[in-house]
């Protein structure tokens, strides 16, 4: 479709009898959708209570008033897809959360969790790990939600790859505020879901305000402004996708929006860019004063409440009494009444599983293991075996002094000696042979075969669909990996060079690295970052760091750096079987290295040391280039 602006607010909304009789939607959801409304309301009515009383502590960021989009952008999409969240994610998970309730009590159960993780108890979602900023349910396909602005959207952007990828046919839905869109993940993340044409639908909750910033424009003398264009939708131009503007305050606009945008982005796999006008009740957290806006403002905005919005429509189309739109609003606030109760009641966390789940835990058997120390010490052999043969045989030219000494390792041990970034390629090909679930995703990683040649040939036997080149965006790269990783996939994201993994710490550290322990160990993240680092051949200071000591600090991820061709091969491939996150550094000084390496198979066990050289006087612990 490319670019096109529609801008829903100029339309008259469809009459909810009118799509009724169509069957768009029931009765009762119509009614069910106002108690949704009515308990995120009432929900984070409680929490400003709570917070003044200190029972929930920390920053907690309301969604009261924005109700009706997280309300009718859930009960738009089909159970299966999968939603990204935000620091303003209470809304986002109480919806979701109805939708997969299927009676009053598993309902009344999803408050209970909800509330009890905002209090920091063992009953939450997350076991009180995530809180108000980090609640998640990924079993359902809530991806969770995040305390950096806009940190939350190349993950969806992953998921929506790994869905396409998957040919499930599901989509991904990534919520996300006005303030987002002016970080580099934003333009990031949406370039990569607009080149790559991946069924996202990006959902800007447009609130006017980024903390105290208004987006474009504020009655306040001194307020400032974020952007120099009205409607963040205009946006979409530089991605060519299709955008639209609704009205955040009526829930009826936001499902119809969502649901055409969702059809959309399942039938054609592209990206739909939705800006909903809203706003929010209380300030940006609790100490939020709100001088940036008007009290006149404000009272014009409460007008539009999407409980009155919602409940004038039913009541004028005689759809329900007062009545009965009363015995809405009471049951909700008794639900909400009960879950506080029951987070008040709830158990805190054992302080013994502290430091429970911030990995899974790497386990191998114990003959692997030994097995591995057996073809680590004859490859130790082999290779100085080649050494001597290099050094000892005759020939015309090193190509074939090169092959000679080969033939004689594969001779006398049955090794091939490759190059490191053969080595690589190798382990690799192999993984992706083994599971179809193993993809490649980063700058120059299909044609160019990587900036120093370690995925050349890959694209040529699996193809663009598991070796993806993309714009040279790091925290896109990485983020999406995450995304990927929690949908199922177990990417392998490739940065040129360690020093730009910096651009992307955000997405490796908070949601690659934390998202396991945050959310209680419901989540996996298999993912491998390569890259490359060290000095050693004149390539400036910005190309030649060494960030293993930064990143080896780093609760939930794991470092991996080969020292040889072997080393290379076996624990790449156990970084790509590994459930946890690792960032595997390869020297650049190395990739021209060669070495003994088995022809059969044979994986490293990450976390255990090698014994290059056995002594009796010292213990000298070392990795990568310095062995």
């Amino acid at each position: 479709m490319g670019y096109l602006l529609d801008d829903k607010r100029k339309k008259p909304a469809p009459k909810i009898g009118e799509l009724i009789k169509k069957g768009v939607i029931t009765q009762s959801q119509a009614l069910d959708w106002l108690e949704t409304i009515y308990e995120i309301r009432f929900f984070e009515d409680k929490v400003f209570e709570l917070l003044g009383q200190n029972i929930i502590k920390g920053a907690s960021h309301l969604y009261a008033g924005q109700e009706a989009v997280a309300t009718g952008a859930t009960a738009a999409i089909a159970e299966g897809d999968v939603i990204g969240s935000t620091h303003r994610g209470h809304g986002h998970c109480g919806a979701i959360g109805n939708k997969y309730a299927k009676d009053e009590e598993s309902r009344q159960r999803h408050w209970n969790r909800m509330m009890a993780e905002l209090m920091g108890r063992q009953t939450g979602y997350c076991g009180g790990r995530g809180g108000s900023m980090h609640i998640a349910d990924v079993k359902i396909g809530n991806l969770g939600s995040t305390g950096i602005v806009g940190g939350n959207i190349p993950t969806a952007v992953g998921a929506a790859l790994a869905e396409k990828y998957k040919k499930t046919g599901k989509i991904a839905l990534s919520f996300f505020g006005d303030g987002s869109t002016n970080t580099g993940s934003f333009h990031e993340s949406m370039n990569m879901a607009s080149v790559l044409k991946v069924p996202l639908v990006a959902v800007i909750e447009n609130n006017l305000y980024g903390m105290s910033v208004p987006f474009s424009s504020s009655a306040v003398e001194g307020a400032g402004c974020a952007s120099n264009i009205e409607n963040v939708a205009e946006r979409a131009a530089a991605y060519g996708v299709p955008a639209m503007i609704v009205d955040g305050q009526d829930v009826v606009a936001v499902f119809l929006a969502v649901k055409e945008a969702a059809e959309y982005a399942r039938s054609k796999c592209e990206m739909v860019m939705i800006e909903a006008k809203t706003y929010r009740w209380y300030g940006h957290s609790r100490s939020d004063p709100r001088a940036y806006r008007t009290r006149d403002e404000e009272k014009e905005w409460r007008s539009r409440d999407p409980v009155t919005v919602l409940s004038d429509k039913l009541l004028k189309e005689g759809l329900a009494t007062r009545d009965e739109l009363d015995a809405i609003r009471d049951k909700a606030e008794a639900t909400i009444e009960a879950a506080t109760q029951f987070g008040l009641d709830s158990a805190w966390p054992d302080v013994a599983d502290l430091a429970r789940d911030v990995y899974v835990v790497e386990s191998y058997a114990e003959n692997v293991i030994e097995a591995e120390k057996a073809s680590a010490a004859n490859a130790l052999k082999a290779t100085a075996a080649f050494d001597e043969a290099m050094a000892a045989i005759q020939a015309k030219t090193k190509k074939e002094r090169t092959e000679k000494a080969r033939a004689k390792i594969a001779d006398e041990f049955g090794m091939n000696v490759l190059l490191m970034k053969d080595a690589l390629i190798e382990a690799q090909a192999e993984e992706m042979r083994r599971d179809s679930n193993v993809i490649i995703e980063g700058e120059d990683v299909g044609l160019y075969g990587g900036a120093y040649g370690a995925t050349k040939g890959l694209l040529d036997e699996f193809g663009e669909d598991r070796v993806i080149d993309t714009a040279i965006s790091e925290a896109a790269i990485v983020g999406a990996a995450v995304g990927a990783a929690i949908r199922g996939l177990r990417p392998i994201a490739e940065l040129m060079y360690v020093d730009f993994i910096t651009i992307a710490t955000d997405q490796l550290m908070h949601n690659g690295a934390f998202n396991r322990y945050m959310f209680g160990g419901h989540a996996r993240v298999p993912m491998v970052v390569r890259t490359e680092g060290g000095v050693g051949r004149c390539i400036a200071a910005h190309h030649s760091k060494s960030l293993e000591p930064w990143l080896v600090n780093v609760p939930g991820l794991y470092v991996v750096m080969p020292s040889t061709p072997y080393d290379a091969k076996g624990l790449l491939k156990a970084a790509i079987r590994s459930d946890n996150p690792v960032v595997f550094i390869e020297h650049k000084a190395t990739y021209g290295q060669m070495g003994a390496v088995p022809a059969e198979e044979y994986i490293i066990p990450l976390g255990v040391a090698d014994v290059k050289r056995e002594g009796s006087d010292v213990t000298i612990v070392t990795y990568s280039r310095q062995v």
